[in-house]
This record gives structure tokens, C-alpha cells and sequence, in this order.
């Protein structure tokens, strides 16, 4: 199941930045409002060209049935004389035919040449394009009809006129448009650079830099959450503080019943194995004045009691070095490593361990000795007994400028496998580190194993001394 929940929307719109919505969500009420003032402008160009072209015939056809008239009251020649009085009238074509239908002139519009270079799409010149209108008018003369005059609608010249008015308002509202979104864009780009801001800071706290602050912007609502956002992160920051301070007195309270224990053992249970043994010597001494069947019964009993305190002891021994070993705090650091590894060294024949240190100082105080003692120990016994490395390389240094110890442990074992939960080892180690807040990761080594890198703040004792550059190895 997702972590993230996606609110329901179009996917066109998804993974697009505020500013591209915007922008388009503009783009299209443009596109749509230009739709609608096309349609209004051919709506209103084709009523206006009908009533035009209507008044155009009426106002044509009285005045070529005037001009009929006194030609006819002239004497006649009325047909041949029409197209010097009858052309030049606007928004018609007039034809003049004989009797026979045979076309003696062509009248020109008198709007002919007035629009002629402007090239009229044909999409728009059907869009607004009306319906044909014409007018058939007698011409008589001395009482017969000779022929006839056409007077027919002509509407190219104003529909000439309404695209040339179209084009130049669609070059403005573009020009406008152009200078509004480009406007548009640089705004938004001020108002949205608050929001990429929050994203940037929203990732150091992610990162745990709870100190990150955001400048407080100018616009009042982004200002109400940057204000919130510096509030979380100094809440955040004191909580990580407190909680730290807690895990760091616990860690201590826990090394402290530690060392109780460590001590209560040593100085316990040591003295008496030792009376039980210093006891059973004396048994065994004492067995040689009774008779011989029972010397060796009770020798036998010694011998056996004597290997269960050798046992006892050796796992007293485990459990010192297992729960605190009693040399910390005593001997330097680096000593007590190098022992550790002596350790394993004898334990595990034919493994290679090399141990390099550098600019130690002599203490760092409970926590952080039992934690780096703790860390090289889980992460060796983890090489030996699960990754079954043959070579161990473990590199101790300390950084006295920037207060802090760094450690790498890397082996040529098989490596964690993928998806492997970490054990409780690695699991208290993790919280040793955080609990004094250092860093720690785990990632494969080259050619192939694991590679452990650890950096702890550290300050060391007072009175504690350098130590210098060692490197053992041990095989």
C-alpha cells in the first residue's frame, strides 16, 4: 500500500507545478473567451452584412427604376445609356441584359478595389456569408420591355471589412494577452519562490537539521507559514535535544549498573572461586592420609569440581568482558582495543586482524570508551561469525579540531544479505550512537563485504594525553 495518497483529480494535471496550472488554467479562459467573441463578432457580422446588403438592393433598385424612367422620358436609348448612370453603387453587382438574356454590361460595385488586397480566409467568408439576394427590374421603353437589370447583393466588400476590424482586434487582444501572461509568469514566479523555500526546508528537517529557519516573505498568508515552519523546527530541535539528553542519561544509567555488576562480580564471585579452590586443594592434600580406596574417590571428586571452577571462571571472565571490561577507565582506550583484538585474534586462528589507530587520547569519558568498545566488538564478532571474513581491517582515529572520533571497520566477508533485519547488536549500537549524537552506516566494501563507518563527538578526559600513531596487525 502506498504511503502517499494522491488527491483525486485529472492526471493531465498531476506532477504539473503550481505556476504551469496557473498558466494554463489562464491560457484556456483566453482560448475560451476568444471563442466566444468570434462567435459573437461572425454572429453580429452577419446580421449586420444582411441588412446591409438588403438596404444596399432597396436603396439600388429605386434608383436604377428612376434612372429607367428618365431615360425613357428622354427619348429612349435607355439600354444602351444605363451603365453610364447606374454603376458605382456599393454593396451591389449589376447585370443588364436585352430581351433575350443575352448580357449587354456588367455594372462594377462601387466598393470594387476598396478591400481588393485583403485576402479573406474562406472558412471566415463562409462563416459570415449570408444568403444570396437579388432584384429583377423591367426596363421599358415606349411601352415594350427591352430587357432587364440584375441587381444582385454583394458582400465580400463588407465581409472584407469585418475581417480586416477581426485581425486587427485579434492582433491586440494577442499582444495584450502575450504581455499579460509574460506579467503572469514573472508574479507567480515571486509568489511561488516562498513555496520552493518551504520544499528546501522541508528537506533539512527531513535531513534533521532542525535549526534550518526560512526567511519570512512578504506575502501574508506564506508568512503565516513560514512562521509555523520555524516554530516546528525549533519545537522539533528542543525535542530532539530533550530526547537526547534522556537517551544519553540512560546510556549512562545503564553503563553505570554495568559497571555495578562488573564489580560485583569481580570483587564477589572471584574471591569466592578462589576460597572454593584454595579449599579443595586442601582436600586433596588431606585425602592422602586416609586409606587408598577413598583417597582416589575423593581425588576424583576434587579433579571434577576443580574443571566445573575452571569453567565457572572462564565464564565469569566472558561475562566481565561481556558487560563491562574491567580494564576501561583504567588503561588507555587504544589498549583496550588492541587487547579486544588480541582476543579475537586468539579465538578465531587464521582470520587476519589489523588494528591502525591515530591521535588518541588517553579517555573519553564511560559513554564513548564502552560505546567504540562495543561497536569494534559487535562488528567483528558480525565479520567472523556471519559475514566469514578472512581479513578485518579496523581504523581509530580522532579529529581534535572537530571533536570527534571516527571509526571503519571493513572485512572482505560475504556481506550483509539483502533485506536482512539488523540483529540487537547492531541495534544497540544504533542507539548508543544516536544516544550521544554521532552517526553511523552500514554499505558493501570493494570488491566485496562490508564496510562500517562511525563518527561520535568526542572530547577527551581532562589530563587525558595524545596517544601516538599505532597499527598492529595480528594473524
Amino acid at each position: 500500500m502506498s504511503a502517499f495518497v494522491r488527491e483525486p483529480g485529472f492526471s493531465f494535471w498531476r506532477g504539473r507545478s503550481l505556476r504551469w496550472q496557473v498558466m494554463a488554467a489562464v491560457i484556456a479562459v483566453n482560448l475560451c473567451a476568444a471563442l466566444v467573441a468570434l462567435s459573437v463578432i461572425i454572429a453580429n457580422a452577419r446580421r449586420a452584412t444582411e441588412v446591409e446588403i438588403l438596404s444596399s438592393l432597396a436603396v439600388a433598385e429605386r434608383f436604377v427604376e428612376e434612372t429607367v424612367e428618365r431615360l425613357d422620358a428622354q427619348g429612349g436609348g435607355s439600354l444602351a445609356q444605363l451603365p453610364l448612370h447606374i454603376s458605382g453603387m456599393r454593396h451591389v453587382r449589376i447585370r443588364i441584359e436585352d430581351a433575350n438574356g443575352k448580357v449587354v454590361d456588367i455594372a462594377p460595385a462601387g466598393d470594387e478595389g476598396e478591400h481588393g488586397e485583403t485576402e479573406v480566409p474562406g472558412w471566415f467568408t463562409a462563416l459570415v456569408t449570408v444568403a444570396r439576394a437579388e432584384r429583377d427590374i423591367p426596363v421599358v421603353e415606349n411601352g415594350r420591355t427591352i430587357g432587364r437589370v440584375r441587381v444582385a447583393g454583394e458582400a465580400s466588400d463588407e465581409i472584407a471589412e469585418v475581417w480586416q476590424d477581426t485581425s486587427t482586434l485579434a492582433l491586440l487582444a494577442l499582444t495584450v494577452n502575450i504581455a499579460i501572461l509574460a506579467a503572469l509568469y514573472v508574479v507567480l514566479g515571486r509568489l511561488l519562490m516562498p513555496l520552493r523555500t518551504l520544499s528546501a526546508g522541508m528537506s533539512e528537517l527531513e535531513a534533521g537539521r532542525f535549526e534550518h529557519r526560512l526567511p519570512v516573505p512578504g506575502v501574508q498568508e506564506l508568512a503565516v507559514i513560514a512562521e509555523r515552519f520555524n516554530a516546528l523546527g525549533a519545537a522539533l530541535k528542543v525535542a530532539r535535544d530533550d530526547n537526547g539528553r534522556l537517551n544519553e542519561r540512560l546510556i549512562r544509567v545503564q553503563d553505570d549498573e554495568r559497571r555495578q555488576i562488573a564489580s560485583d562480580l569481580h570483587d564477589e564471585l572471584g574471591p569466592c572461586v578462589f576460597g572454593l579452590r584454595a579449599n579443595l586443594e586442601s582436600v586433596d592434600r588431606l585425602s592422602a592420609r586416609v586409606e587408598p580406596d577413598l583417597a582416589q574417590r575423593l581425588g576424583e571428586r576434587t579433579a571434577t569440581m576443580v574443571e566445573i571452577l575452571d569453567r565457572i571462571q572462564g565464564l565469569n571472565r566472558r561475562l566481565l568482558r561481556k558487560i563491562r571490561p574491567m580494564a576501561l577507565g583504567h588503561v588507555p582506550l587504544v589498549a583496550v582495543i588492541a587487547d579486544l583484538v588480541a582476543d579475537f585474534e586468539s579465538h578465531s586462528p587464521g582470520r587476519r586482524i589489523r588494528l591502525a589507530t591515530e591521535g588518541l587520547a588517553e579517555r573519553y569519558g564511560d559513554s564513548i570508551d564502552i560505546t567504540v568498545y562495543r561497536c569494534v566488538q559487535e562488528t567483528v564478532t558480525n565479520a567472523l561469525r556471519h559475514g566469514d571474513a578472512e581479513n578485518i581491517a579496523i581504523v581509530l582515529t580522532a579529529d581534535r579540531g572537530a571533536g570527534r572520533l571516527s571509526l571503519v571497520i571493513e572485512d572482505d566477508g560475504s556481506g550483509m544479505r539483502s533485506g536482512a533485519a539488523p540483529g540487537f547488536g547492531l541495534i544497540g549500537i544504533e542507539e548508543r550512537i544516536g544516544a550521544l549524537g554521532g552517526s553511523w552506516r552500514i554499505r558493501p566494501a570493494t570488491p566485496h563485504g562490508t564496510r562500517v563507518e562511525i563518527s561520535i563527538p568526542a572530547t577527551a578526559e581532562t589530563g587525558g594525553r595524545p596517544t601516538v600513531t599505532r597499527e598492529a596487525a595480528t594473524t
